[in-house]
């Protein structure tokens, strides 16, 4: 008798035990999430650049641009020149976006830590998470603005990882 209660209790520990692919991913997602939140914080502290900085930032990159055309690399010439304007104009909504990054990133790593801690609520918070940092960019600016090849991406990379979390969620509970 006393052998299938050890036989319980080993399985209950191997349901509780969490998988090591939640564990993984729970370590990229965080890794990725802390350097968004290490972002926004460094981006408080230096606060909200002022005109100069902003024109000199992009005629820097405007730079890089017309040495790459000068070389026909166009195609990154085009990417740099887009990805100048998109700057100027989140800079000079500073707050906002801030305020979004922050938003996204703390969701984030709400989502993260309650899967890792097996709740089923962490991974829809994950979801959130992935929708706006796929979409907050499109609450500021003008979608013509938005590097379509980075939001294809950030969706590709998004599905993988709510796909791989999704394989995990027996182990969670409510």
């Amino acid at each position: 008798m006393s052998e299938g209660y050890t036989d319980m209790e080993q399985q209950e520990e191997q349901r509780r035990k969490r998988p090591v692919l939640l564990t993984v991913l729970c370590i990229l997602s965080f890794v990725v999430v802390g350097f968004g939140l290490l972002g926004a914080l460094f981006s408080l502290i230096s606060g909200q650049p002022t005109p100069d900085e902003i024109d000199a930032a992009y005629n820097q990159i405007v730079q890089m641009a017309s040495e790459m055309r000068d070389k026909q690399l166009t195609t990154i010439a085009d990417m740099l020149e887009q990805g100048a304007e998109l700057t100027v104009y989140q800079q000079h909504r500073y707050w906002s976006v801030l305020g979004i990054n922050t938003l996204t990133m703390l969701t984030g790593f709400a989502g993260v830590l309650l899967m890792f801690r097996g709740k089923k609520l962490g991974f829809h918070l994950y979801i959130i998470y992935n929708l706006l940092s796929v979409g907050g960019t499109f609450l500021i600016v003008p979608s013509h603005m938005v590097p379509m090849a980075s939001v294809i991406m950030n969706l590709i990379i998004s599905g993988l990882f709510i796909f791989l979390y999704s394989l995990n969620l027996k182990w969670m509970n409510k």
